[in-house]
C-alpha cells in the first residue's frame, strides 16, 4: 500500500503543492486529472523521491521513498513526460542500464525487453539513439523502462500523449495484466474520456490541493461534466475571495 501523508512542496512563495493526502491500493487505477499548473508533475516527481517533500511524506509498504533507497525504488515504476536525461542511450541501452540498477539478471532482462519490445513495435527501434526517436517512441521507450521491473506501483505522468491509437491499446493491455497481477497505478492525464474509461478512481487538483477523490463508478454523469462544473465553481469562488480582499483594502 502506498500512502501520501500531508504532502507539501513550494518553489520560492508559490505553493505547487498543499497538504496532499491520499492512499493507493492493491488494483487501485487512479486517473490524475487537473489544470495546467494544479500540481500534478509535482506531486508524481515528489511521490518518486525526485522532488524534496518541504514536508509530510510518501510511504511504500511502511518505508519512505527519501534518499532513493534500492528496495523502496524498485517497488515504483515511474514513465515522466519526456526522456530528455536519457537521449545519449538507446532504447535497448537504455532498459539494459535500468535493469542492471534494479538488480535483474541478464536472462530476464533480455526475456521482458523482447517482449515489450514486440508488443509495443519497436524492436526496429531498438538499437536507435533516443534523441532521434518520434515523440511517440519515446513515449513508448519511457513506458517500458517504467514496467521492466514489475513493480508494485507505476507513477505515470501523461502516457499515452502522442502515442498512436494501436500502440496506446497496447500499453492498456500490459497495464490491465499489470493490475490483474496486483499491481497498482497512477495516471496523470488531460484526457478525461481516457481516464473514465479505464480508471477505477480519479483525483480531482486544483491549486496544489485535492479538491476531489472519487470512484469513476460514483459518477452520475460524465468525468468531463463533473470536472468543468467543479473547476468553474473554484474558480468562480477564488474570483470572489480576490474581489472581498480588494474591497476590505480600499476600505
Amino acid at each position: 500500500m502506498i500512502e501520501i501523508k500531508n504532502l507539501s512542496h513550494s518553489y520560492g512563495k508559490f505553493n505547487a503543492l498543499n497538504s496532499v493526502s491520499f492512499t493507493i491500493k492493491q488494483g487501485d487505477f487512479i486517473g490524475l486529472i487537473g489544470p495546467n499548473g494544479a500540481g500534478k508533475t509535482t506531486l508524481m516527481n515528489t511521490m518518486v523521491g525526485i522532488l524534496a517533500a518541504d514536508s509530510g511524506e510518501v510511504l511504500v509498504d511502511g518505508s519512505g521513498v527519501e534518499g532513493f533507497h534500492a528496495d523502496v525504488r524498485r517497488k515504483i515504476g515511474y514513465m515522466p513526460s519526456e526522456l530528455a536525461t536519457y537521449e545519449m542511450f538507446s532504447p535497448e541501452e537504455l532498459l539494459k542500464f535500468l535493469a542492471a540498477m534494479y538488480g535483474i539478471d541478464e536472462t530476464t532482462t533480455a526475456n521482458r525487453m523482447s517482449k515489450l519490445f514486440e508488443r509495443l513495435e519497436m524492436t526496429e527501434w531498438k538499437k536507435k539513439s533516443i534523441k532521434k526517436l518520434s515523440t511517440g517512441m519515446k513515449k513508448k521507450t519511457a513506458f517500458a523502462a517504467a514496467v521492466l521491473h514489475h513493480p508494485e506501483l507505476l507513477v505515470l505522468d501523461e502516457p499515452f500523449e502522442s502515442v498512436d491509437p494501436i500502440s496506446q491499446h497496447k500499453m492498456k493491455e500490459i497495464l490491465q495484466q499489470y493490475l490483474e497481477q496486483g499491481g497498482a497505478v497512477i495516471m496523470s492525464s488531460h484526457v478525461l474520456d481516457t481516464v473514465q474509461n479505464i480508471c477505477n478512481k480519479f483525483i480531482l487538483m486544483n491549486k496544489g490541493e485535492i479538491v476531489l477523490e472519487r470512484a469513476i463508478g460514483e459518477l452520475d454523469g460524465s468525468l468531463e461534466e463533473e470536472f468543468f462544473e467543479l473547476v468553474n465553481s473554484l474558480n468562480v469562488a477564488h474570483e470572489e475571495e480576490i474581489a472581498e480582499e480588494e474591497d476590505e483594502a480600499e476600505d
